[in-house]
């Protein structure tokens, strides 16, 4: 069973396929049909008695390709008391034209198109010859006999005996939807106003109200492209507050990074709740400073920027201002030229890095841009009170 827990957790992230382990528990396959039966007239195979039907019948030398009328397809295989499901999936992307034109076909009303493009976008897309290599792979390391396995196509058809249309709830409330897009913008604005706690709120209520979303399912895979779209919402909060543009793609850059390769949905939860936490108490600095807009998005660039050559001029230039106002805006906000904060922040960086690390004096000058040690050194005296040198002395001192 170790190797089908490991299957689960990875061959989603890898592929985007959803795997589902029946093992005899009866509220397995009430989840699936409740998770991804769309119309249970058109889509018997995907229902919990449907799927019982095929068990009983079914074979271990066999691979069953379900294909249903709706145009998604699931791989069912049996390996000893064990039956593995793979998807469901799609071939094909949405196209508006290709979905009217089936519904009709099938005597679903217009009415139905939106509910189904919700239901059939969050299905992966995967070649079914893909998702049988996959199917093949599992069932082999799990009986270890390397049996020969035919391919049975199956094309389900619609449940004669059921004449009604009824949608799944997970698709057809859409005051769901209204609630997630208003718990969204109740997010984007406790965002924008640093209130992290409120945040957290928003942000638990749209997950309960999204949880049949693909993205929001149970997988990891499904789990970082949730966080990704939280990390999403949490830049357009950032933006909406204020906040540089610099330094919110800085932030979200590191988080984007260590959510793509997390191991486990709880430290994908820490890295998403720290990401919050983080914006949240840069807006409330932001929003506490007495730096005009103008300022703040200067401060930002020169931090950014450090290292460069960085002017007045083209502090002015990048964010579209008169040099002569920004230098006297910035001169009275700060009480700095933009040269004299760019020391400032320079030999700072170069003091932490004097005190905890071993880089010599001239790589560090050549780190924070100053290329003359002279240069270097006299700068340093200015902020620090003292010479690099006697700086590092004073931190290391001799045994």
């Amino acid at each position: 069973m170790d190797f089908l827990e490991s299957a689960a957790v990875l061959l989603p992230v890898a592929t985007g396929m959803a795997l589902t382990i029946y093992d005899g528990n009866p509220d397995i396959l009430t989840q699936f049909e409740q998770q991804y039966c769309f119309i249970s007239k058109f889509q018997p195979v995907y229902t919990a008695s449907g799927m019982m039907a095929l068990f009983e019948r079914g074979t271990e030398q066999l691979i069953y390709e379900l294909v249903d009328p709706l145009g998604s397809y699931l791989i069912a295989a049996k390996a000893g008391h064990i039956w593995i499901l793979l998807g469901p999936c799609v071939e094909e992307g949405w196209y508006e034209h290709i979905a009217r034109t089936l519904l009709a076909e099938l005597g679903i009303p217009e009415k139905a198109i939106s509910l189904f493009k919700s239901y059939r976008c969050s299905l992966p897309i995967s070649k079914k010859d893909y998702a049988l290599k996959i199917a093949l792979f599992l069932v082999g390391e799990l009986d270890g006999k390397r049996m020969e396995r035919r391919i049975k196509t199956i094309l389900v058809g619609p449940k004669q005996d059921e004449t009604d249309l009824v949608f799944s709830s997970e698709y057809g409330d859409v005051s769901v939807t209204n609630k997630r897009y208003s718990l969204e913008d109740a997010f984007i604005r406790s965002i924008s106003r640093g209130e992290t706690e409120n945040a957290y709120k928003a942000m638990s209520g749209w997950k309960n109200v999204s949880s049949n979303l693909t993205f929001l399912s149970d997988d990891l895979g499904s789990q970082i492209a949730g966080a990704t779209a939280l990390r999403t919402l949490v830049r357009m909060g950032a933006k909406l507050a204020g906040l540089s543009p610099v330094r919110i793609d800085s932030i979200s850059q590191e988080y984007a990074q260590r959510m793509r390769h997390t191991a486990s949905k709880k430290e994908l939860d820490y890295l998403v709740m720290h990401l919050i936490e983080q914006i949240c108490a840069e807006i409330r600095d932001m929003q506490e400073s007495n730096y005009c807009p103008a300022v703040r998005k200067a401060l930002d660039y020169i931090d950014a920027n450090l290292s460069n050559s960085v002017d007045s001029a083209k502090v002015a230039e990048v964010l579209g201002m008169d040099r002569r106002l920004l230098v006297r805006t910035f001169s009275r906000e700060t009480g700095m030229t933009v040269k004299q904060y760019l020391a400032k922040k320079r030999c700072e960086i170069a003091a932490e890095l004097l005190r905890n690390s071993q880089s010599s004096i001239q790589n560090i000058a050549a780190y924070v841009g100053y290329t003359d040690n002279n240069y270097f050194s006299k700068i340093f005296k200015i902020n620090q009170g003292c010479t690099p040198q006697d700086y590092r002395r004073n931190h290391w001192p001799s045994e």
